[in-house]
C-alpha cells in the first residue's frame, strides 16, 4: 500500500466492457456474459488501486473515464525509429497495399480482403493469429488471387514492406495503432477508419486519408480518395516523428511525483 503505483493502460479489458463488439458470435456472447460481468466488476476494482493512470491515447483516456470513473494523463507509445524510418533508397511505392497486425476478428482483415478483391489491387497481409486459417480460406473462396499472406517477417523486412507499400490499410478501431505510426515513420501514408487512436496518428490529407464506414464499400471509397490525393513521403516521415522514446520517457516521468523520480 505504501508503494506508488502507476498504471500505463493500453485499454480497459475489451472483452469485459465491449462484449458485443469484441465477440461477433451471439452464442459466445450469451453463454459467457455472466463471466464477462464478473470480469467487469473485478477490472473496475483493480482500476481503483493505482495512484495514477496513464493512457496510451485520448481515445483510451475517454474509456478510462467512462468505465473506471478516473482521470488519466495521455502518453503515446514510442515508435522505434532505429528500426522504422524513411529510407530514400526504397521510397518508391511498388504497387501493393499493406495490412499489418495480429489476425483477430476486431481488426477487420476480412473487410480488407473483400474490399481489395473488388478493387483488384495487390494486397499483402502481414501477421499471424487465430483468424489465419479462416482468412486464408476466405481469400481462396472469393478468388482473391491478388492477396499474399506473410505470417512472419523480421523488423527489417517489415520496414522494407512499409516503405515499399502504396499505403498501409488500417480498418479497425484501435486503442492507439502502433503499426500506423510505424508506417508513417517510414514515409508511408495510411488509409484509416476515422475512429479510435487512428484519429490521433493520421493527419487527413497530409499523412493519409480517412474513411467513415467500416464496410468493404466504405474502405473502397477511402482507397479511391487516396488514389486521387498526392502525398510527399519525406513530409509524412517528418510530420510523423512525434512518437519518440524521449517523449514517452518524459511523459511517464511527468506522471510520477517529483519526490519519487530517479532520473
Amino acid at each position: 500500500p505504501r508503494v506508488f503505483h502507476l498504471s500505463y493502460c493500453y485499454t480497459p479489458l475489451r472483452y469485459a466492457w465491449e462484449v458485443d463488439s469484441y465477440f461477433t458470435n451471439p452464442i459466445y456472447r450469451t453463454l459467457l456474459r455472466p463471466a464477462f460481468e464478473y470480469l467487469k466488476r473485478w477490472d473496475w476494482k483493480a482500476a481503483q488501486r493505482p495512484n495514477a493512470i496513464v493512457a496510451d491515447s485520448e481515445f483510451i483516456r475517454g474509456k478510462i473515464r467512462r468505465y473506471y470513473g478516473r482521470e488519466a494523463a495521455v502518453v503515446y507509445p514510442p515508435v522505434d525509429y532505429r528500426k522504422f524510418y524513411h529510407d530514400p533508397r526504397i521510397d518508391r511505392a511498388r504497387g501493393y497495399y499493406l495490412a499489418v497486425g495480429r489476425l483477430l476478428e476486431y481488426k477487420k482483415f476480412d473487410l480488407v480482403l473483400q474490399s481489395f478483391r473488388r478493387l483488384e489491387l495487390p494486397l499483402k497481409v502481414v501477421g499471424a493469429g487465430r483468424e489465419a486459417k479462416r482468412l486464408t480460406r476466405q481469400a481462396a473462396d472469393i478468388g482473391a488471387r491478388n492477396v499474399t499472406f506473410l505470417p512472419f517477417v523480421t523488423d527489417r523486412e517489415l520496414r522494407d514492406l512499409y516503405a515499399g507499400a502504396e499505403a498501409l490499410v488500417f480498418p479497425q478501431v484501435e486503442d492507439f495503432g502502433l503499426v500506423a505510426a510505424e508506417a508513417q515513420a517510414c514515409g508511408t501514408p495510411v488509409i484509416a477508419l476515422r475512429d479510435g487512436g487512428a484519429r490521433e496518428i493520421v493527419l487527413d490529407g497530409v499523412t493519409g486519408v480517412f474513411f467513415d464506414r467500416q464496410t468493404p464499400e466504405g474502405l473502397a471509397r477511402g482507397v479511391r480518395r487516396f488514389l486521387a490525393s498526392p502525398f510527399d513521403r519525406e513530409e509524412i516521415a517528418r510530420v510523423s516523428a512525434r512518437f519518440t522514446r524521449k517523449r514517452f520517457r518524459d511523459g511517464i516521468l511527468s506522471a510520477i511525483p517529483e519526490r519519487l523520480r530517479e532520473v
